[in-house]
C-alpha cells in the first residue's frame, strides 16, 4: 500500500486528495440530511445580516440591530451564496461542506509540498476528513469553516515563501491573513505569529525586512481597519459589548487542556483519568513550544543545520500563539467556555507540526537527510545498538497507530451522523424544536402586534423578529439595561405586545416571569407559555 502511495503520479495524487475532499463534503451534509445544517444563537445573527444584505441594507442583524460583534465577511459570504434566489439559511449547510471540502484539498496539497511521505500526506487528510472538532463546526451555520480555510491557506502559503523568498507567495498569505481576520477577529494571531519570522529571516537586508513586514500589515490589517472605522462612525463604538469573563484561569486551562486531549483519546471520562489526559495534554504543548524554539533558534543560527525546518516551527508556533492568545482573551472577555469550536482553528496546524517532525524522523531513519539532534534519542541510539532497520520499524508503528486513531474518527464521525438524524445537529435543531408548542402556537396564530421572546429560538424556526428580550449587560441604545433588559422591555411594550416564554431559557434570566407586571397568561403549553402585556390586567385578582 505505501509503494502504491508513492508510486501514484502527481496529476492522479491530486485526484485521491479530491476524492476525500468530496467524501469529507458528503460526511458533513449527511449530517444534515434529515433536520439541516446546526443553528445557535449566532446564526440567527449570520442569516438575519445576510437576509438584510440581500434586501439592500447595510450590516444590520436580526431585531434591527447593528451587527457589530464580528467582522463581515460570513454574511458576506452567505449572502453571495444564495445569488439572490436562495435563502441564506438554505446555502448555509452546502457551503460550508463545500469549504469543509475545499478545506481537505487545500490542506493535502500545502502538506505534499512539506513531507517526503506521501502515505502521511493521506493518513493527514483522512484525519482532517474524520476529525470531529473540524466537522463539528463545519455542520454548523457558523463562520469556523471558513476560518480555519483561509487561516490553512495563509499558513501553507507563508510556508511556501519562507522557503523560497517570492514575493507572490507573502502577498497571498497576507490576503487570506486578511479573509481570516474578516471573518474572525482571532485572526490576528496570525500577524502575531508571522511576522517575528519574517523580522528574523537570515540574509535578508534590514530594509527589505521592513518592506517585507509592511506590506503584510498593510494587507492584512487595513480590511480590519476600515470596518473599524466604519463601525465608530456609524454606531459611536467599533465592536459590540462583550461583559467580562465568568471563568478563572485554572478553569479555562482545565477546559482546553481536556478538549485537546480528546482529540486523542476521543473517549475522556471524568475523574482522575481526565486529569491525567489534560497533564499530559499540558506536557505535549509544553515539549512543542520547546522543539518549536529550538528549531527557530537553531535554524536561524549560522551553520545551525537545521534547514528545512521552517514549516515545522511555522505552524507549531501559530498553534502556541493561538492557543495563547484564546486563553488571555478568554480571562478577560465574556464568551462560551473555551473548547470545542474555539480550539478548532489549531487542529490542522498541530496535525502539520507533527506530520512533518514524522517525516523528517523517517528520512533521517532512511538516511536521507544528515544526522541532527534527532540521531542523538536515546531511543534511536537503542535501535541502532539492537541492529534493527530504524525505517522499516518506525514506519509500520507510525501505520498501525494511525490506522487505529483513524478508525476510532470513523466510528464516532457514523455516530454523530445516526445522532444527527435522529436529534439534530445541535443547539436548536432536531425533534424537541420541530415539536415546539410555543413555536407551533407562534407559527398558526395570525397576530398583527409584535411577539416578544426570550430566545432568538423563535425567529430561527418562525421567521419573527420582532424583537428579543435581552438577558446580559448591554447598552441603553438597543433597549438593554443592567441584568433587568427583560423587564425593562416588558414595561415600555405596548398594551397587546405577546411573550412568547420559553421555559428552557428562563434559567438565563435572575428572576421569574410571573414576577413581571402587566403579563396575562395566553395559554400554558409543554415548553413554555404564551402571556400577553395588558396593564388592565390584575395577577393578584386570579
Amino acid at each position: 500500500m505505501l509503494k502504491l502511495l508513492a508510486a501514484i503520479r502527481p496529476g492522479r495524487f491530486d485526484l485521491l486528495l479530491a476524492a476525500l475532499a468530496v467524501l469529507g463534503a458528503a460526511l458533513i451534509l449527511a449530517r444534515e440530511a434529515t433536520y439541516g445544517v446546526g443553528l445557535t444563537a449566532d446564526w440567527a445573527t449570520y442569516i438575519s445580516t445576510a437576509r438584510n444584505l440581500l434586501d439592500g441594507e447595510w450590516f444590520v442583524q436580526i431585531y434591527g440591530w447593528p451587527y457589530l460583534h464580528w467582522p463581515p465577511l460570513y454574511p458576506m459570504l452567505l449572502a453571495a451564496a444564495s445569488l439572490g434566489v436562495f435563502d441564506p439559511y438554505d446555502v448555509a449547510g452546502p457551503l460550508n461542506a463545500a469549504i469543509f471540502g475545499l478545506t481537505i484539498f487545500v490542506a493535502g496539497q500545502g502538506l505534499r509540498r512539506r513531507v517526503q511521505h506521501p502515505f502521511l500526506v493521506v493518513g493527514a487528510c483522512c484525519a482532517i476528513m474524520l476529525a470531529i472538532p473540524l466537522t463539528g463546526v463545519a455542520s454548523f451555520a457558523i463562520s469556523e469553516a471558513p476560518f480555519i480555510l483561509f487561516v490553512t491557506l495563509s499558513l501553507v502559503l507563508a510556508a511556501k515563501f519562507l522557503d523560497t523568498g517570492k514575493g507572490s507567495d507573502l502577498i497571498w498569505a497576507a490576503v487570506f491573513a486578511s479573509l481570516a481576520f474578516l471573518t474572525r477577529y482571532i485572526g490576528v494571531t496570525l500577524i502575531i505569529a508571522i511576522v517575528p519570522l519574517l523580522l528574523f529571516q537570515r540574509g535578508v537586508a534590514p530594509l527589505e525586512k521592513a518592506k517585507r513586514i509592511g506590506l503584510y500589515l498593510l494587507i492584512v490589517a487595513a480590511p480590519v481597519a476600515l470596518w473599524l472605522a466604519q463601525n465608530h462612525l456609524l454606531h459611536g463604538r467599533i465592536q459590540g459589548y462583550r461583559g467580562p469573563s465568568p471563568y478563572s484561569l485554572p478553569e479555562i486551562l482545565d477546559k482546553f487542556l481536556s478538549d485537546l486531549a480528546g482529540w486523542v483519546f476521543y473517549y475522556l471520562p471524568w475523574g482522575d483519568a481526565r486529569a491525567a489526559a489534560a497533564v499530559f495534554a499540558a506536557a505535549v504543548l509544553l515539549t512543542l513550544a520547546v522543539a518549536v524554539g529550538y528549531t527557530f533558534v537553531r535554524s536561524h543560527r549560522k551553520g545551525g543545520g537545521m534547514d528545512g525546518w521552517s514549516p515545522f516551527y511555522l505552524f507549531g508556533g501559530f498553534a502556541l500563539v493561538y492557543l495563547i492568545y484564546l486563553t488571555a482573551a478568554q480571562s478577560q472577555i465574556g464568551f462560551g467556555p473555551l473548547g470545542g469550536r474555539h480550539l478548532s482553528p489549531v487542529y490542522i496546524p498541530l496535525l502539520f507540526t507533527a506530520a512533518i517532525a514524522l517525516d523528517r524522523f523517517l528520512s533521517y531513519a532512511r538516511g536521507r537527510i544528515s544526522p541532527s539532534f534527532v540521531g542523538k534519542l536515546p531511543i534511536i541510539r537503542t535501535i541502532e545498538r539492537e541492529g534493527v532497520e530504524i525505517y522499516s520499524l518506525l514506519v509500520v508503528v507510525i501505520v498501525l497507530a494511525f490506522s487505529l486513531w483513524l478508525a476510532g474518527g470513523a466510528a464516532l464521525n457514523a455516530r454523530a451522523i445516526i445522532r444527527a438524524n435522529e436529534q439534530g445537529i445541535g443547539g436548536v435543531t432536531g425533534p424537541v424544536w420541530a415539536n415546539s408548542e410555543v413555536l407551533q402556537y407562534v407559527r398558526e396564530t395570525p397576530v398583527d402586534v409584535p411577539v416578544l421572546s426570550n430566545s432568538s429560538v423563535v425567529y430561527i424556526h418562525t421567521g419573527r423578529e420582532d424583537d428579543y428580550l435581552a438577558r446580559h449587560l448591554g447598552d441603553i441604545d438597543l433597549g438593554w439595561k443592567l441584568n433587568t433588559g427583560a423587564k425593562w422591555q416588558i414595561e415600555n411594550a405596548a398594551d397587546g405586545t405577546y411573550i412568547a416564554w420559553l421555559h428552557s431559557f428562563a434559567p438565563d434570566y435572575d428572576y421569574s416571569i410571573e414576577e413581571l407586571p402587566y403579563l396575562e397568561p395566553v395559554t400554558e403549553l409543554a415548553d413554555g407559555i404564551i402571556f400577553r402585556v395588558n396593564r388592565a390586567y390584575d395577577a393578584a385578582a386570579d
